[in-house]
């Protein structure tokens, strides 16, 4: 069965505007470079099958040795000093080629961290991402190799202008065959490279597997897990699987560019003999001199490998433009979130904001169930709210909601009454400051992941200042470099390695100097043990006065001093009320809080 294929996004020539016109923006020399050489390399070509003709026609003409000596040399110091130009462009293009290649990763990087949240788990982004890496992570990619198919493109168009011209008395049929058995070859190419395109979804699966195991096979948090748990054997094996796929689809490709070249050859076989037997002809019936023989039997190879070169760089760039075209897909995702105008978040006020979940429903992308139903829900100005519950009860959902990470399927979210889709998102996330279960320390300074600012921007006394309220300062003091200490070990050799409870107080500092009116803490502290989570989780509380807070925790323990408790369960708010009030309640709440409080009892937390 044969399905229907998708038709590219944008032209060859489109692709083409925006390759070109980006990198004479961003750097003017690349295309300037190109075109140098395009000239270049054409006349190189020129001046080598002019040499051969006039040193026989100046022997013919029995000149005196000196004059074809003195030819030859002027023919050899002009192929030098063209080489030479060709060399120099060449040692300045490559560099250039690298860079545009790295800058297209750089906007893959930037539409991946600036992409709406809801769209780094849609299969489709994930898809359009692999394809889109896929041409940037070596030099033999799209976006490295355009510039060589523009430039060959050129040099084969431009040489092939000025072999016509020098071939316009030739027999028109002569340039009929070449033509016709050149179209045929290149045609053929272009059947082996669109069908390798059409299918190459075979390969995108295997490929995100491979780029999957490398990253958790190389993450120094999985050593443990991978050595203890003998999963080596286990690695290896998708490994193979995928290298596997990847190979058998390589191979279904080569089959068909096999094909392609055994068309190109029998197109050669045809179109030189019968060229080369017409000019023999020519010259054997005095329609041509021996001179003007050499010329143009040197001019019908190079007419011929031009228009070889023109059709099979314009399958080239077919191709190319095929790929440009995943990356232009992926960098063109759409985000559904509002990023720019909108109203204006209203100014803050010393008792800070509300947030309010209304009837609210969320299902995961391709969920078959809501996670949450119908959830209604206020955090009131400058409250403490815990939110507790089993794993996989959707706490974290429920904050994503909060802090706009997530739409809801059915509902709103509203901050002081106006739904959060009203107002641009960037300056909504400004209302936030969170730690989540998951973060990552930057390989840079202790100032500048407390700051997150790499520049000269940061506040140094307010890194100081927040050092000091998270209780790390005694730590830093002991740092030969203090607050300039470079982290991440993998990335520098001295870079300086936190405990659980150092990092947790790292977290609490970044989470202080943004300074935001509504704090978020996701279960940050699940590896610490409970005691140490709840004295961390009464430091949050002391240092977060005025702001309105959401705490997360399974622990129902650490969250005894929030104002209000909410326990989910079952894809909604299960109950409501104080620690005591739920406690005299005797619902689930009390229920699972005298089972936890049965192991963290004096004496019986383990170590």
């Amino acid at each position: 069965m044969f399905t229907k294929k998708e038709k590219p996004t944008y032209s060859v020539w489109q692709n083409s505007a925006y390759i070109i016109g980006r990198a004479w923006r961003l750097d003017k020399i690349v295309i300037l470079t190109i075109l140098a050489q395009i000239v270049v390399t054409v006349a190189i070509s020129t001046v080598a099958i002019f040499l051969p003709a006039v040193v026989v026609e100046q022997i013919l003409a029995e000149v005196t040795w000196q004059t074809l000596v003195t030819t030859v040399l002027l023919f050899t110091l002009a192929t030098a000093a063209l080489q030479a130009a060709n060399n120099y462009l060449t040692g300045i293009e490559r560099p250039k080629r690298i860079g545009m290649r790295l800058k297209v990763m750089l906007d893959i990087i930037e539409k991946v961290v600036t992409t709406d949240y809801a769209n780094l788990g849609e299969k489709d982004f994930t898809d359009k991402r692999q394809k889109a890496i896929n041409q940037v992570n070596s030099n033999d990619n799209t976006t490295e190799q355009i510039y060589f198919c523009y430039k060959d493109l050129g040099i084969n168009l431009l040489g092939f202008v000025v072999y016509m011209l020098l071939l316009i008395a030739v027999n028109p049929i002569i340039l009929v065959i070449t033509a016709v058995t050149s179209v045929l070859a290149a045609l053929a190419r272009q059947w082996a490279n669109k069908w390798q395109h059409d299918n190459d979804a075979e390969r995108t699966e295997p490929d995100k597997r491979i780029n999957y195991i490398n990253n958790i096979a190389e993450k120094h948090s999985l050593a443990k897990d991978i050595r203890l748990f003998a999963m080596t054997d286990w690695i290896k094996d998708v490994y193979d699987a995928s290298m596997n796929l990847a190979f058998a689809f390589s191979k279904r490709v080569q089959a068909r560019h096999l094909i392609a070249d055994a068309v190109d050859c029998a197109a050669i076989f045809v179109r030189e003999g019968i060229a080369y037997a017409y000019l023999i002809w020519m010259v054997l019936t005095g329609v041509i001199t021996v001179d003007v023989f050499v010329l143009l039997f040197a001019a019908v190879g190079g007419f011929s490998a031009w228009i070889t070169g023109i059709l099979n760089e314009f399958s080239a760039l077919s191709m190319h433009s095929l790929n440009i075209c995943r990356v232009r897909e992926f960098l063109d995702f759409s985000n559904k979130f509002r990023r720019s105008g909108g109203i204006a978040i209203p100014a803050a006020k010393a008792d800070t904001y509300s947030l309010e979940l209304r009837n609210v429903s969320f299902k995961y992308s391709g969920a078959e169930k809501n996670t949450l139903e119908n959830i209604n829900l206020t955090v009131k100005p400058g409250e403490k709210l815990a939110v507790v519950g089993l794993n996989g009860a959707g706490k974290t959902t429920l904050v994503k909601l909060l802090c706009g990470l997530f739409d809801p399927t059915e509902g709103a979210v509203l901050l002081d009454g106006v739904d959060i889709r009203e107002f641009n998102r960037d300056e909504y996330y400004k209302l936030f400051t969170a730690v989540f279960q998951e973060f990552n320390i930057l390989p840079y300074s202790i100032a500048g992941n407390i700051a997150q600012d790499f520049g000269e921007d940061a506040d140094d006394a307010r890194v100081r200042e927040c050092i000091e309220m998270a209780g790390l300062s005694g730590k830093i003091a002991n740092l030969p470099d203090g607050t300039d200490s470079l982290m991440v070990r993998e990335v520098h050799l001295d870079g300086v390695e936190f405990s659980g409870g150092e990092t947790q107080r790292l977290m609490l500092a970044r989470a202080l100097y943004k300074n935001a009116p509504i704090l978020i803490l996701d279960e940050p502290t699940a590896a610490l043990d409970p005691i140490a989570e709840s004295e961390l989780y009464e430091r949050y509380n002391e240092l977060s006065y005025g702001r309105s807070s959401v705490y997360i925790s399974h622990r129902l323990a650490s969250t005894r001093f929030c104002d209000r408790i909410i326990l989910v369960d079952n894809k909604g708010i299960a109950e409501m009320g104080t620690h005591d009030e739920l406690i005299e309640a005797g619902g689930k709440y009390a229920e699972l809080y005298d089972i936890q409080s049965k192991y963290y009892q004096e004496g019986e937390v383990a170590s």
